[in-house]
């Protein structure tokens, strides 16, 4: 099956995707790097841990605009011609979001639980759906001489993305809590992102090439899973408060 028109164009995409992976590594050094060195300086504990986990996505975000500076465009944020139908959609989104999130704090009424299901449900989810299904998602779908450019970009964001949680492995393995079943869970981990970046990129291709609709959605499943994981994650090892406490977002 042919797939681009040209060699010229495979091999202009295939340096497009290099460039990405490279980036995406960069990107994972850097979280690494910035965790570890203010966990070296603050020695965060309980609280300001997951404070410190949400810090470093920020500063994360905010190094990639400055340097690519990227347009609303870019990261699929359309707001042109928002219907009233769309506005009732994106306040469903938050309120079914917010609401997993105030659940999860109700149920024990301690704050380090709303902090990290903040962090797990909102701040991640965000950055990585930014990244992927936004700037990169365009980048590749723009790239000359597909054929089918909305059937690679889907798959190739979707792999990628699955390939992505073996940045994760450091989060697993600095935890006393997931450390020996480090491999089980990145496996895991990879395998359901697999499965939801498929469903995500679907709601990305299909809710008008994307606008905000896709994001909302996105959130939401990944909020669920992530929630839902990190719960499965502490009964496994028997020490769902120990894993909140003491790993950082995204397990």
């Amino acid at each position: 099956m042919e797939i681009f028109h040209t060699h010229e164009a495979r091999n202009n995409f295939l340096n497009l995707l290099l460039k990405i992976i490279v980036a995406l590594a960069g990107i994972h050094f850097l979280r690494v790097a910035f965790s570890f060195g203010l966990s070296t300086i603050i020695q965060p504990v309980g609280i300001l841990l997951q404070f410190l986990n949400c810090l470093v996505f920020i500063i994360l975000g905010t190094i990639l605009l400055i340097y690519f500076k990227p347009s609303l465009n870019d990261l699929g944020l359309e707001y042109a011609n928002i219907r009233m139908k769309t506005r009732i959609i994106y306040i469903i989104g938050f309120s079914v979001l917010f609401t997993l999130i105030l659940g999860q704090y109700v149920s024990q009424w301690e704050v380090h639980v709303l902090i990290f299901s903040l962090v797990v449900g909102i701040i991640t989810p965000v950055f990585e759906e930014l990244v992927f299904r936004g700037y990169i998602w365009n980048k590749l779908h723009e790239s000359e001489g597909i054929i089918n450019p909305d059937f690679l970009t889907l798959v190739t964001v979707t792999l990628l993305f699955g390939v992505w949680q073996l940045g994760y492995i450091d989060v697993f393995i600095r935890n006393p809590v997931t450390i020996g079943n480090a491999g089980m869970l990145i496996i895991l981990k990879m395998v359901m992102a697999l499965v939801l970046g498929l469903i995500v990129g679907l709601l990305r291709f299909k809710l008008i090439k994307l606008m905000l609709q896709s994001y909302f959605m996105g959130y939401g499943i990944f909020s669920s899973l992530e929630l839902s994981n990190s719960v499965l994650n502490g009964m496994i090892h028997g020490n769902i408060t120990s894993l909140r406490r003491n790993t950082p977002p995204h397990l």
